[in-house]
């Protein structure tokens, strides 16, 4: 082996196995946190690669100092990213698909989401300002928290702060209905 190939191979080798060794940890909890979120959706195979290629692409900083919690990080952002694609989707309304399986269970579903969408309007009501607006920039619109933070008027670690406060704060008062 030549000198030369001494040097590269351990620099090589190092940053890959430790993000081997990242991928192997956190996989099976990345996918039943996907499970859980996408709900017997067929798109968990590739929004698992789609996480894990944003993590190779992302900011080595922050990977270094926790890579498990930069791991789900993205994984939230790729959920509400591929919730905000299936709202766009064109929905095709078949009525006789509809009358053929029976109106029972949409009419059952129908009622779980209108109280899960009610509980949650009111859990929002009971967030301060700044945690409201900074959870509902980033999980419903989609925005960053850079981008959240412009139109807050507010900096970009102080609107991580709010949407971790919010999300703490909803756990428990979702819990709690």
């Amino acid at each position: 082996m030549s000198v030369k190939q001494q040097q590269v191979t351990p620099l090589a080798e190092g940053p890959r196995e430790r993000l081997s060794a990242v991928f192997r940890r956190c996989s099976v909890d990345l996918h039943a946190y996907l499970r859980r979120r996408l709900r017997g959706s067929s798109d968990t195979a590739d929004l698992m690669q789609e996480i894990f290629e944003r993590f190779l692409r992302g900011d080595r900083n922050a990977r270094a100092r926790n890579p498990y919690a930069y791991l789900f990080g993205i994984a939230s952002n790729v959920v509400a990213d591929a919730a905000m694609a299936r709202k766009r989707e064109v929905v095709v309304y078949d009525s006789e698909v509809v009358e053929d399986a029976g109106g029972g269970l949409a009419r059952e579903d129908h009622a779980a989401d209108v109280a899960l969408e009610e509980a949650l309007r009111l859990a929002l009501e009971q967030l301060p300002e700044t945690d409201r607006a900074a959870i509902l920039l980033t999980k419903r619109d989609g925005l960053t928290c850079r981008e959240a933070a412009a139109r807050m008027g507010t900096t970009e670690g102080s609107v991580r702060v709010y949407v971790c406060r919010a999300r703490a704060r909803l756990r428990v008062l979702l819990k709690q209905t």
